[in-house]
């Protein structure tokens, strides 16, 4: 029989193993040891400890394979002879079968199984099922699934001549077991997961078996009860099954009482260790996973990415940490092609978007050969007029908003693009339901006329992956909706460009000088949706708590590198290995994200002022000459937005892809009543025909609502038999009252003398400004009188926010209404449009306030023709900062 040491996994581990060959074995007996080590890392890594306690002697090297590549040299030897199935039409292969039976039994894995499904085969296929269990229905159908997966992946391998690459390296591993001489010289070094060539190993007379980090000091009356969860039941389970005491397991090196046995040792009572913390384990906590990857990139920068082993339990967070680590990673090269192949289809997957369509359009690669200048111009009017403006739903839309509005410039050349991307398009629509290589074939072929870039003949790894893809998808016989295509494009894409390595056997003994283990909220549960403990058992297959003591004994040895960065979001709760970890961990700062922060500060920062723009006299008298009531709401609420909106002419855009909202919903509500009154049609009737060709595209429950409103007008209309106008603009001049000065003449002038002085002197304030008021209804009343009404759908202003000046709407129509009609204003009231019936609110006492504004408002405006009065932004932010639609430009953040 051999004999079974353990080794203490630190920076010394391979240096340790080196001196042990040494000093057991003659030195021309050497080249014949073989090492099997569990990765292609730690080959390296002791090769390189030989390379150093050789340096002054003639290099002697055994010889060293790892169980990563153990078959990999018979492959290349009998290429004629084995053939191994390409892993990307594996994966696609498994996608059909998933497909299949999902179309068949109704069901939904998802297609992202594919990848998990070959080890699963692996596992089954080297054991024996048993048949004494009584299922339940989930279980059976796992059952099911799993024995058809069985059968139908033997055909498909059978009938394409090929192998699977973990059947390959069974076959490869037993082959080596039977092969095995009794006078062989072998040193096993981890524990793997195949037992049965540790245990051909462990009967020679000459193998060793070293098992990293057998915790010696655990009691043996809790060594025999340890639960599989327990980090050392994966060893314990393997001296069983060698047959081995753990006491007559010989120490290769001093393996001293490490203070993470106690924190991976459940059995251990953290409060009796004494002395002890651990320095080379930092724990980060994030706000954001956006701070964690951040975070996660900024410590692979600074240690180097040859130093780091990284590890990302959260997969979202793994892709945004691939696209932030631009140094090793293959990305800003390939990025452009990736968002081309993605934004091709996703045009077409979501109805002709604008947010899709406008990624596709303004993507670097496509011009449809325009000048770069022309084709901006071009797109910024589509963008700014076309959909920001209107609601779309689909191409029609689109074709049909640029049809209708009159004002765009460059209508033909955007209809010829929108054109031109619809017939390119179009022949991908053409490939649905077809097998995946016709889809594939088609995608490219529109990438090709899209972009002028055949993908398959670049020298890139896009070009690789391109081609690559495309031969897989030869023979798989998946009929692919765009949908489906997408989402395999997709996941194929994510595998090859954004994965992180999150494969912990890659890591087994190799001394990593830095291991960060990104978004660890909690330990992964390994108990999947497809194999609970029944199916486990039933094809005996290792259970969820043994997968997890394995999990955490290689963990355990990770956290043995040098320094171990384990970052989470503060939104979880913290998993209990962290909770154990945090009691021994030394207080302290988290240096990286004071690092960030500092990063992401400016060096400086210069002191912002409010704005208070100060426009010239000239430019105020063109703007000012006509106001109409909204405007002059806004210079009293607001006087910077006024400023945007009507000295600079600036409008808020809409949202690009935004649903219709109360505001757009109100318009269509006044239009169509406006129409209703000077139209014989029904109400109903106008509001359907309006409803139906609304720019806004609004879904069936606002014609719901619609119907609802509607109704109540109508009863409330009924009730007033007064004759109406609707929608009809009043106007009144503003005369400015007293003194008024003349620019640099150093004397004023009475009102009486201002109609002469404004005919010869022109720096004068202009002699008035015009008022302009667009009722929603006002009503001649038999009295003589007028009633002005302002139909509202949201929340009309109390009577005491009207008396304060700050909701001077309807105060300012009574003016211009009053001044037109010569009828004295006896009601002012808002209409609340609701759903069951209409609220009809009526403002009290508006007569003083109408002499009060008549009185003001000369002077107020005049002040504000003079350009020595500023524009302030936000004066009462504390009031109307919900009506600013100019917050952005304001930065109110940044002076408050």
């Amino acid at each position: 029989m051999g004999r079974v040491f353990t080794v203490n996994v630190d920076e010394s581990l391979f240096d340790v193993l080196v001196q042990h060959i040494f000093s057991e074995y003659e030195r021309e007996k050497i080249p014949e040891i073989k090492i099997i080590l569990p990765c292609k890392r730690d080959v390296i890594a002791l090769l390189s400890a030989f390379k150093n306690y050789n340096a002054k002697k003639c290099i002697i090297l055994p010889e060293i394979v790892s169980l990563e590549n153990i078959d990999e040299e018979d492959l290349i030897l009998n290429l004629d002879r084995v053939k191994v199935i390409n892993p990307t039409k594996r994966a696609l292969l498994l996608i059909q079968f998933i497909l299949e039976w999902n179309r068949k039994n109704n069901d939904n894995f998802p297609i992202d199984l594919a990848y998990s499904l070959p080890s699963l085969l692996d596992k089954i296929q080297s054991t024996q099922t048993t048949d004494c269990y009584q299922f339940d229905e989930h279980s059976k159908k796992i059952e099911s699934f799993i024995n058809l997966l069985i059968e139908t992946w033997n055909k498909i391998l059978k009938d394409l001549g090929v192998v699977d690459i973990l059947e390959h390296k069974s076959d490869y591993i037993n082959s080596m077991i039977i092969s095995l001489q009794k006078d062989q010289y072998i040193i096993f070094v981890g524990i793997g997961k195949d037992k049965s060539l540790i245990k051909a190993i462990y009967d020679l007379p000459f193998g060793k078996i070293i098992l990293p980090n057998l915790n010696l000091k655990i009691k043996e009356k809790d060594w025999k009860l340890l639960d599989k969860k327990h980090y050392q039941y994966c060893l314990k389970d393997l001296l069983d099954y060698l047959k081995v005491d753990r006491r007559d397991v010989s120490c290769l090196n001093t393996i001293e009482s490490e203070v993470t046995d106690y924190v991976f040792d459940t059995t251990a009572d953290l409060s009796k260790v004494s002395n002890g913390y651990i320095g080379n384990i930092e724990v980060i906590t994030c706000d954001s996973r956006e701070e964690e990857a951040q975070v996660t990139s900024l410590i692979i920068e600074n240690e180097g990415y040859e130093n780091v082993s990284l590890v990302a339990f959260d997969k979202l967070l793994a892709v945004r940490i691939a696209c932030l680590s631009r140094q090793h990673s293959a990305i800003p090269e390939n990025y452009p092609y990736i968002t081309l192949l993605l934004y091709s289809i996703e045009v077409l997957t979501s109805n002709w978007s604008s947010v899709a369509l406008l990624s596709l359009l303004k993507h670097r690669l496509v011009t449809f050969g325009y000048t770069q200048e022309e084709y901006s111009r071009i797109l910024s009017e589509f963008e700014i007029e076309i959909l920001r403006n209107f609601s779309t739903n689909g191409l029609k839309d689109i074709i049909d908003a640029i049809n209708t509005y009159k004002k765009l410039k460059c209508k033909e050349d955007i209809l010829v693009i929108i054109n031109r991307v619809e017939a390119i398009l179009n022949l991908l629509l053409n490939s649905i339901n077809c097998s995946i290589s016709d889809v594939v074939a088609t995608h490219l072929q529109c990438i090709n006329i899209l972009s002028g870039i055949n993908f398959s003949e670049l020298n890139s790894e896009i070009g690789n992956f391109t081609c690559n893809f495309s031969n897989a998808c030869e023979g798989v016989e998946i009929k692919c909706s765009l949908e489906l295509y997408s989402q395999i494009l997709t996941l194929f894409l994510e595998k090859e460009f954004f994965s992180v390595a999150n494969d912990l056997n890659k890591f087994s003994l190799y001394h990593n000088k830095v291991v960060i283990l990104a978004g660890f909220n909690e330990a992964p549960s390994f108990q999947g949706p497809l194999l609970n403990a029944l199916t486990r058992e039933k094809f005996n297959l290792p259970s969820a708590q043994e997968e997890q003591g394995y999990f955490f004994y290689t963990l355990h040895n990770l956290f043995c590198a040098s320094k171990v960065y384990i970052t989470r979001s503060l939104s979880h709760r913290k998993p209990i290995l962290l909770q154990r970890l945090e009691i021994l961990l030394k207080e302290g700062k988290q240096p990286y994200r004071d690092w960030l922060r500092v990063l992401n500060t400016p060096e400086c920062t210069v002191p912002c002022t409010q704005p208070m723009p100060k426009p010239q006299t000239e430019v105020r008298k063109e703007k000012m000459q006509v106001m109409s009531c909204s405007a002059i709401e806004k210079l009293i609420r607001n006087p910077y937005s006024f400023y945007v909106e009507y000295i600079l002419g600036l409008k808020q855009l809409r949202d690009l892809n935004c649903k219709p909202s109360i505001l757009e919903f109100g318009t269509m509500v006044h239009n169509i009543l406006a129409r209703y009154l000077h139209n014989e049609k029904s109400l109903m009737s106008i509001a359907r025909e309006m409803f139906s060709t609304s720019q806004f595209n609004f879904s069936n429950m606002w014609w719901i609502r619609l119907q609802r409103v509607i109704q109540s007008f109508v009863a409330l209309d009924e009730t007033r038999s007064n004759y109406v106008e609707l929608e009809k603009s009043f106007s009144c001049p503003i005369f400015h009252i007293g003194v008024i000065p003349v620019r640099d003449a150093g004397i004023y002038i009475s009102y009486d003398q201002y109609e002469t002085a404004w005919m010869t002197n022109r720096d004068l304030i202009p002699q008035e400004i015009l008022l302009t008021a667009r009722c929603d209804r006002v009503e001649y009343l038999p009295s003589g009188q007028v009633a002005i009404i302002d139909y509202k759908l949201g929340s009309p202003p109390s009577n005491e926010e009207v008396m304060s000046g700050f909701f001077p709407q309807l105060i300012l129509q009574a003016l211009a209404v009053e001044h037109i009609t010569k009828r004295e204003v006896s009601e002012l009231a808002y209409w609340k449009l609701d759903y069951d019936k209409i609220k009809v609110v009526s403002i009290q006492n508006y007569r003083y306030k109408m002499q009060e504004l008549k009185n003001d408002l000369p002077g107020f405006l005049s002040n504000y023709l003079s350009n020595s009065t500023p524009f302030i932004a936000s004066p009462y932010f504390d009031k109307f900062l919900r009506f600013n639609s100019y917050k952005q430009l304001e930065r109110i953040g940044e002076w408050l």
